[in-house]
């Protein structure tokens, strides 16, 4: 293939990302048109919204996947996870929120002292707070426990569906797995707004989409991402729920224990994704070796029937010459 075919063919490859994120946005946005169509809040009934966004956007890219994987390699890839790599992956996901954590301390003291930014960071922290802009007595308590439970369980399936299945799955056809990780990470962070998000949703689109190539399997960064949420914002927001009666003193013993207990698995986290790494090579080493074997039963078995043949033939020989005489 001539160099300018490989440029367009590259190029087209990101504009399908592209255009599957566009899918991805617009499957979102009809059930927010549709919530302001039929008068429904979607600041109070916020967790129903997340529920029926998720499962139009999971049909989409389902549909989307299904149709890209037809007579091709399968865009979202799915196997059992060994326990050691459940292990690694629960260990990354802790570290990276370690590594957040220690992202938004640094741009809070930076915000100390730059105007624009400690707008960016109120802005961040309003963005993060379930209740921000609506009073808890508004929002029913069963809606504030569905969003907790799409924000651990339900989110980061349909995310990493879009994100690391189709979007990544799409890019590594033209590009490999490692230069589709850092632009289907660009994407990822670009998805999160171009404000104090933007820098750490990278970086965490770089980890788990790493994690997804090392695992060869979506259901990696599925749990690596939902325990990032679970311990990064939705125990939080349960306990900032005041109906539920926990006392503000325990809600913020948990966070500073969650964010010390994050930032020391950050060293942790380095050997659990060499762990995979190296699970990742010791496949791939075994795949060869079995390869190697297969080539070497298929010669084998072909010397054996080129032997067998002139074996057969030789006996029908001796057998015509015996009849001669």
């Amino acid at each position: 293939m001539s160099l300018g075919k490989q440029i367009l063919s590259k190029l087209g490859a990101i504009g399908k990302a592209l255009v599957w994120l566009l899918y991805f946005i617009c499957a979102d946005g009809a059930v927010y048109y549709s919530f302001a169509f039929f008068g429904i809040d979607r600041s109070i009934y916020k967790g129903l919204f997340t529920l029926i966004s998720s499962i139009v956007v999971f049909i989409t890219m389902m549909v989307i996947s299904k149709l890209l994987s037809m007579k091709k390699e399968p865009l979202i890839k799915i196997k059992k996870l060994a326990p050691g790599q459940v292990i690694s992956l629960v260990v990354i996901a802790l570290g990276m929120l370690g590594f957040v954590t220690l992202y938004i301390i640094i741009a809070g003291r930076i915000a100390d002292y730059l105007e624009s930014m400690k707008n960016a960071m109120e802005e961040y922290r309003d963005s993060v707070d379930r209740f921000s802009d609506t009073p808890q007595i508004v929002v029913p308590a069963w809606d504030t426990v569905l969003y907790v439970l799409m924000l651990c369980f339900v989110i980061p399936v349909t995310e990493e569906i879009t994100f690391r299945g189709v979007i990544f799955g799409q890019l590594r056809r033209a590009f490999g797995p490692w230069v589709s990780v850092f632009i289907s990470a660009l994407i990822f962070g670009a998805m999160h707004g171009i404000s104090v998000h933007i820098g750490y949703a990278v970086a965490c689109g770089i980890i788990i989409a790493a994690c997804y190539h090392l695992t060869d399997s979506i259901l990696g960064p599925i749990l690596l991402h939902s325990i990032f949420n679970i311990f990064g914002s939705g125990i939080a927001t349960f306990m900032s729920f005041e109906a539920f009666g926990i006392p503000e003193q325990v809600s913020s013993d948990f966070m500073l224990g969650t964010n010390l207990l994050s930032m020391m698995m950050m060293p942790v986290a380095v050997i659990a994704f060499a762990h995979l790494v190296n699970h990742k090579r010791k496949i791939e080493k075994e795949l060869i070796k079995l390869e190697e074997t297969s080539e070497v039963q298929v010669e084998l078995t072909e010397e054996a029937n080129a032997a067998s043949v002139e074996e057969t033939q030789a006996a029908s020989e001796e057998i015509q010459i015996e009849a001669k005489e």
